[in-house]
């Protein structure tokens, strides 16, 4: 599946590029975060998706009504826009748009 980043920040982690500031997340996530990206680059579509329960991919409701999330580890989401591409094969891409702690 093919991934892209609405989140520079994140986008930065992801490639091992150097960030500015204060780290937001502990090393642990960011190693968590860099799993389960990896994983969803490996799917072939959301359907897979769906049948890898440990990530327990959602649609989310509220001020995130039209975003899904996937489980990083027990405390973190990641936040994603599902969106198709309209080539002559309809391909879905996944936007990474936030890592949130789920319980704050």
């Amino acid at each position: 599946m093919v991934i892209s980043f609405n989140n520079e920040y994140l986008e930065k982690i992801f490639k091992n590029q150097t960030v500015r500031g204060k780290p937001r997340y502990s090393a642990e996530v960011i190693v968590q975060f860099k799993k389960t990206v990896l994983k969803l680059q490996f799917l072939g579509s959301i359907r897979d998706l769906h049948n890898l329960k440990g990530l327990n991919f959602e649609a989310l409701k509220g001020e995130y009504i039209g975003f899904h999330s996937v489980r990083v580890d027990k405390k973190y989401r990641l936040i994603l826009r599902v969106q198709a591409e309209g080539t002559i094969e309809i391909s879905e891409i996944l936007v990474i748009e936030d890592l949130t702690n789920h319980y704050q």
